[in-house]
C-alpha cells in the first residue's frame, strides 16, 4: 500500500507545473505577438490565422520550476543526463521555431542529446525481450536505441498538426506511464512525468480549438524525446519485474506500443506512403491521419477526441492482454491497426465520392 504522502507528492509536481505554466502562457503569447514571432499559414497548414508557435517555452519552464522546487538533488546520474538532454532538445526546438533548420541538420542536431542519454546514462534496449532470446551486442544495442529514440521523438512531433491533438495524446501516454511508474515504486520517474502532465494540461487550455498558441518544435521535440526515454525505461523496468508482480505486463514491447500507438502508426503510415510515391520520408505533406479526419469534415476538437479515444482503447487492450506474450499481442495490435486504416481509407473515399456527386448535380 502507498502512503498518502506519496500521492500528495505525486500531485504537487503536477499542480505546481500546471499553475506556473498557466500564468506564464498569456505573457509568452503577448510577447510573441508583440515581436510578431508567429506561425504563418500556408498550403500545407490547416490553420488560417497567424498564431504564436512556441508553446514549449511555458511547458519547459513549468516543468523545470516544479522539479527544481520539489525534486531532491540526490537522484543519481540518470536524472542529470536526462535533464541535460531534455534541455538540449528544448534549445534545438527553440532554434527551429525561430530559424527553421533543414531536415538533415535538424536530425543531426538531435543526435547530440540522444547520444548523451544513451552512452552516459546507459539508457538502452538490450534485446528483443519477450519476442526472442536474441541479445544485442553493445554496438547493436546503441544503434537500435538511438534509432528508436529518433523515431518516437519525431513521430510525436509529426502529430502536432491540429489544435489539441499533441497535448491530448501526450497527456494520455504520460499519465499511463506515470501511474505505472508510481505503482511499481519508480517514484522519481513518476514525479517527473507528473510535472510534464501538469504543464501540458495548462498548454491544452490555450491550445484547444480555437487555439491561442501552438506547441511548436520547442514543445513537440521536448515532449517527444521525454516520451521516447520513458518508453524505453518502461520496457526495461517492466521486463525486469517478477512474474508475480500485479503490475507486470508479459508483453513489454507491445504494451509500450499501445501507450504511444497514435504517433507511431501515423508516422509509419506516412513514411510508407511517401516512399511508395518515391518521395523522401521527411517530405512534408497533408497526408497525416489528423489531416484526413479534418478533410472528411471533422472539426479539430472532434478529430482530437476520436484519436484520443483510439489511443485510450489500445491502452485498455494492453491492460486486458497483460498476461499474453508479445508474439500474441503484436499480432492483435497489427490486425486492429490494419482494420482501422482500411476503415479510414474507405471512409475517405466514400466522402470524396459523395462530394463529387454533389458537385456534378
Amino acid at each position: 500500500m502507498k502512503t498518502p504522502i506519496d500521492i500528495i507528492d505525486l500531485i504537487k509536481y503536477s499542480l505546481t507545473s500546471l499553475v506556473f505554466a498557466y500564468f506564464l502562457f498569456p505573457i509568452v503569447i503577448k510577447i510573441l505577438e508583440w515581436k510578431q514571432i508567429l506561425d504563418t499559414p500556408d498550403s500545407r497548414k490547416i490553420h488560417h490565422v497567424r498564431t504564436p508557435s512556441m508553446g514549449g517555452i511555458p511547458i519547459f519552464i513549468g516543468v523545470a520550476f516544479s522539479l527544481l522546487l520539489w525534486l531532491p538533488g540526490s537522484h543519481g546520474e540518470i536524472n542529470k543526463y536526462l535533464f541535460s538532454s531534455l534541455s538540449l532538445f528544448f534549445i534545438i526546438g527553440l532554434r527551429d521555431d525561430l530559424i527553421p533548420m533543414q531536415p538533415k541538420l535538424k536530425l543531426l542536431s538531435q543526435l547530440i542529446p540522444i547520444v548523451i542519454i544513451v552512452i552516459l546514462a546507459d539508457l538502452r534496449l538490450f534485446s528483443f525481450y519477450d519476442i526472442s532470446n536474441f541479445q544485442f551486442n553493445p554496438i547493436m544495442s546503441i544503434v537500435i536505441t538511438i534509432f528508436s529514440l529518433i523515431v518516437i521523438t519525431n513521430s510525436f512531433n509529426l502529430i502536432d498538426g491540429i489544435d489539441g491533438l499533441a497535448g491530448t495524446i501526450s497527456i494520455i501516454a504520460l499519465t499511463s506511464f506515470g501511474i505505472w511508474f508510481y505503482l511499481t515504486g519508480n517514484y522519481t520517474l513518476s514525479f517527473i512525468t507528473s510535472a510534464f502532465v501538469g504543464s501540458i494540461i495548462s498548454f491544452l487550455i490555450y491550445n484547444w480549438s480555437p487555439s491561442k498558441i501552438f506547441m511548436g518544435d520547442t514543445g513537440a521535440l521536448l515532449i517527444g524525446f521525454f516520451l521516447a526515454c520513458i518508453t524505453i525505461y518502461f520496457i526495461n523496468l517492466n521486463f525486469g519485474l517478477e512474474s508475480t508482480s500485479p503490475y507486470k505486463f508479459e508483453a513489454s514491447i507491445s504494451t509500450a506500443i499501445c501507450f504511444i500507438i497514435v504517433p507511431l502508426v501515423d508516422t509509419l503510415r506516412v513514411f510508407v506512403i511517401r516512399l511508395t510515391h518515391f518521395k523522401s520520408p521527411f517530405h512534408a505533406d497533408n497526408n497525416h491521419i489528423h489531416h484526413i479526419l479534418i478533410q472528411v469534415g471533422l472539426s479539430h476538437s472532434t478529430a482530437t477526441i476520436v484519436l484520443a479515444t483510439i489511443n485510450i482503447l489500445f491502452i485498455v487492450l494492453a491492460y486486458f492482454g497483460r498476461h499474453y506474450s508479445d508474439k500474441i499481442m503484436l499480432l492483435i495490435i497489427f490486425g486492429i491497426v490494419i482494420l482501422l486504416l482500411v476503415a479510414l481509407r474507405w471512409f475517405q473515399l466514400s466522402i470524396k465520392s459523395q462530394t463529387k456527386k454533389t458537385t456534378i448535380k
